[in-house]
């Protein structure tokens, strides 16, 4: 426990001792600090730095459970909260499947990196001119943009069973954009990364990459049709998230629209895959516990190519009549409607360098990112969007000319059923404010269904 989260569980404590006679609950109490480094046209030009403190409190009475929420933590504030949250689960629907809130004990705290929480907006600064310079930010014609994100969340979490919990987490993301507009059609390169450690997050590295992968020669069309593909990291964590989402939601469990419901308990994808959830693992970002102060601990999704369980929360494991699983979200919206899910997802890392997997594809596509993905069918994993910001032909087991962008429409459940191989290295994938990461490997998927082309 730091000193910053020993604090907060004060805090959370005072606002329990608030909670009338018949009422129990628990509440969460978030102390975060970001900054925010936007970077275009060669110049960061939109520098941001954010403080900020929110309480959530859950109440519930007489089987009855809601939530309200506050950014005045003052003393007058909290006790708003108290009285709000108590008087909206007065009238709440009676709900019997709710279970327990978690009891009583520790939970051991999951490594942070000191030094990113010390970081200071100067330093940020120079990661974001780091990869703005790498990028070829100063060239005739070209345009670079992006972002480099970098922050510390302490968070207290306490319920009226005892539970009493508080950790710091730290974590940085960035991403490239290099682009020629000027050219017909123009033509432009993408590169992303995560780490809990922000010495770690080379931004120069990405920049170099983001310069690569940007076409310099002649567009080329590829018709719509069923290509093999590689996939770059950035693309196959997009997929791997969305199959964490429709296989492995609580919520898509309880409702019946999860893709992999029929499947639990038996293979579904090649033996050597697998994908788990594993919150305290350095390889995503790491978090000790969940939202509901329920310990995080490592979960297998896919073990030998055969599905395992969904994500639950307090209701949801309530309504399943299972047990809690370490996979809540903020009960408040927008979280609540989309957890609980699972947000350090961690696939395997495969047995062959990714510069030698054009070899494995030998004739395809590659693809360095999606762009504007959608669920098109939930139950059978349907989800569509765009190739993006690189996409090249695959010929003879190289890579060869650049390809104007697809519409894909395809099943996450049949394209990871459909994999060849996958690489060695992997990386984090992760919004902006690290609440999920996907750690992804390269991906080459034997069949992948492009439905139409563009003129771009």
């Amino acid at each position: 426990m730091t000193d910053a989260g020993a604090k907060l569980e004060r805090v959370a404590s005072r606002v329990l001792s608030q909670l009338p006679d018949g009422v129990t609950g628990d509440v969460r109490i978030h102390d975060e600090s970001w900054t925010t480094m936007r970077f275009a046209n060669g110049q960061v030009h939109q520098p941001h730095v954010e403080r900020s403190r929110s309480a959530s409190l859950r109440a519930v009475r007489d089987h009855r459970i809601a939530t309200a929420t506050t950014t005045d933590t003052t003393p007058e504030g909290l006790a708003r909260l108290v009285r709000e949250a108590v008087a909206l689960a007065s009238i709440a629907p009676v709900d019997h499947r709710v279970g327990p809130f978690p009891a009583g004990g520790r939970v051991v705290a999951a490594k942070f990196s000191d030094a990113t929480a010390r970081m200071r907006p100067e330093e940020v600064g120079r990661m974001a001119a780091r990869a703005l310079d790498a990028a070829g930010a100063t060239d005739l014609g070209r345009r670079v943009s992006g972002a480099v994100h970098v922050g510390t969340q302490t968070l207290a979490v306490a319920n009226t069973s005892g539970r009493s919990v508080s950790e710091t987490r730290t974590s940085s993301e960035s991403s490239v954009l290099a682009e020629e507009p000027g050219r017909d059609p123009p033509v432009s390169g993408w590169a992303e990364e995560a780490h809990w450690d922000a010495r770690q997050l080379d931004t120069a590295r990405l920049g170099r990459e983001a310069l690569a992968r940007m076409p310099s020669g002649t567009l080329r069309s590829a018709k719509p049709g069923t290509y093999r593909v590689l996939l770059s990291g950035a693309a196959a964590a997009e997929l791997i998230g969305f199959l964490g989402h429709l296989g492995f939601s609580g919520h898509g469990e309880e409702e019946g629209w999860s893709c992999l419901k029929s499947r639990r308990g038996r293979r579904a994808f090649p033996k050597a895959v697998s994908l788990v959830d594993d919150g305290r693992s350095v390889e995503a970002l790491p978090a000790g516990f969940d939202e509901e102060g329920t310990a995080k601990r490592r979960t297998s999704l896919i073990d030998e190519g055969v599905v395992g369980g969904p994500a639950t929360d307090l209701v949801t494991a309530g309504h399943l009549g299972t047990k809690l699983t370490g996979h809540a979200l903020p009960p408040e919206s927008p979280f609540g409607e989309w957890g609980p899910v699972h947000t350090s997802l961690v696939f395997g890392a495969g047995d062959v360098p990714e510069s030698e997997l054009p070899s494995v594809v030998r004739d395809g596509l590659l693809i360095t990112r999606f762009h504007y993905v959608r669920v098109v069918h939930p139950s059978r994993g349907v989800i569509t969007g765009m190739t993006r910001d690189g996409t090249y032909r695959i010929r003879n087991g190289e890579v060869a000319e650049p390809v104007r962008n697809l519409r894909f429409t395809h099943s996450v459940v049949e394209a990871l059923h459909d994999l060849e191989g996958w690489s060695r290295e992997r990386r984090r994938y992760a919004d902006e404010h690290g609440l999920s990461c996907v750690t992804a490997p390269a991906l080459v998927i034997k069949k992948f269904q492009f439905t139409s082309a563009t003129v771009f």
